[in-house]
């Protein structure tokens, strides 16, 4: 079971969403936490980044196998993910 982490710009995107969609994202964070094991969508684009595909957001994370670890770096719409990176 991993710890999941979340940064404070994630933090700051769900606070503008609307109740129904921050629930839904809070649920997929929360079954990060039996990352690798769960069945989604997700694809590794860096030495230890990941991105999350669930519906028109996305999430890139990092995955720390050695601390049991999932630092959640940023959730944000297709568009707008990768040009924050």
């Amino acid at each position: 079971m991993n710890e999941v982490l979340l940064h404070k710009r994630v933090v700051k995107f769900l606070d503008k969403l609307d109740k129904r969609r921050k629930e839904s994202i809070l649920k997929v964070l929360k079954s990060l936490e039996n990352f690798p094991l769960i069945r989604a969508d997700i694809k590794k684009i860096g030495n230890r980044t990941y991105r999350m595909r669930t519906g028109d957001l996305r999430i890139i994370f990092d995955y720390i196998k050695d601390e049991d670890k999932i630092f959640v770096k940023l959730v944000d719409f297709r568009g707008k993910v990768y040009k924050k990176m």
